[in-house]
């Protein structure tokens, strides 16, 4: 998993939480599904249960990393939130993380994000898509992957990896935790 990352930018195939954990993920994305949109953008403030279940999967994880106090909440669903999301990189951190401008970029170099899906996916129901390697500036179109996910995977990639999702063409609900965490 940790070569994967530093030369493909993702891996993934991480399974940390039990059914019911997953139940409680699921609760959870019942009332921010309902929430605001600047509510979605901090998930740990409304609801630190997350903070908890991931710093244990975290820890319990390949990885050596913090979670930082960035975590969000996304959906696609067959009810108006369906939208193509262009490639790009995260580079917009929320002005809650203190973070300047002058060191964003480093910063982000040392970051890894951490996915977790509540539903599978594919590349007809909202799955994410990545240009392997553009996190090292590697830019070849034409090598972008579905990363196709089973309920309760977790991606790690990192934030300069270019990613994005197609439109879903098929009625389906797409949920995703996504926390931002530092390599140690």
């Amino acid at each position: 998993m940790k070569q994967q990352i530093n030369e493909l930018g993702y891996t993934q195939g991480y399974f940390p939480f039990n059914k019911e954990e997953i139940r409680e993920f699921e609760i959870i994305a019942e009332k921010a599904s309902a929430s605001t949109t600047e509510e979605r953008k901090n998930i740990f403030h409304h609801f630190p249960l997350v903070i908890e279940l991931f710093e244990r999967a975290i820890r319990e994880s390949p990885f050596q990393l913090q979670l930082t106090n960035y975590c969000f909440y996304i959906e696609k669903n067959k009810h108006g939130r369906n939208w193509p999301l262009l490639f790009h990189k995260d580079i917009n951190l929320p002005d809650y993380m203190n973070i300047s401008n002058e060191i964003k970029m480093d910063f982000l170099k040392n970051a890894i994000m951490f996915r977790l899906t509540l539903d599978t996916s594919d590349k007809d129901t909202g799955a994410i898509k990545v240009i392997p390697k553009s996190h090292l500036d590697e830019l070849k179109t034409e090598d972008e992957v579905f990363i196709d996910t089973k309920e309760g995977e977790v991606i790690f990639f990192k934030p300069l990896l270019l990613h994005g999702s197609n439109k879903m063409k098929l009625p389906h609900t797409r949920r995703v935790f996504q926390a931002l965490c530092i390599e140690l």
